[in-house]
């Protein structure tokens, strides 16, 4: 399966998120089945590339944009973030939703980040906020 250029991608980070147009702009944007890349190197076209940059979106019913790359943009973002307090950080973290009523931000995939850090990707139902960080990286009892 080959990747194929597609940078419509840009447009979605810039007017879901509020990402500056020239921060994305210096990413270039690859589909491949379901998965979309971000890339900001120099393209080589080598015949069996099996990974390209950085996975950002992941094509399904919804666009879902994936935890690593909220990550990498989060702090240009102006729109569709919700800030959490060190408490609510942990719940998220550990995969816990968390009861929210905030009317600035669009029901949806959102940016979750604390006084902090960003902490990635969440899925806002208008009531409340759902953890999508990935199992692998959730925060374990054990741990604290």
């Amino acid at each position: 399966m080959r990747f194929s250029k597609n940078n419509s991608y840009r447009k979605f980070f810039v007017e879901k998120y509020g990402v500056p147009e020239e921060v994305m702009e210096k990413y270039e944007f690859y589909e491949r089945g379901k998965s979309v890349w971000a890339f900001s190197g120099k393209y080589v076209n080598i015949s069996k590339i099996e990974v390209m940059g950085i996975r950002a979106l992941r094509l399904k019913k919804l666009i879902k944009p994936t935890t690593v790359f909220m990550r990498i943009i989060g702090h240009y973002a102006s729109r569709n973030v919700v800030h959490l307090d060190m408490n609510s950080s942990l719940k998220f973290l550990k995969g816990e939703e968390i009861m929210l009523n905030d009317e600035s931000v669009e029901r949806g995939f959102v940016i979750v980040l604390n006084p902090v850090d960003i902490l990635g990707c969440g899925y806002y139902t208008g009531e409340k906020l759902i953890s999508e960080i990935p199992k692998k990286y959730r925060v374990q009892n054990t741990w604290v």
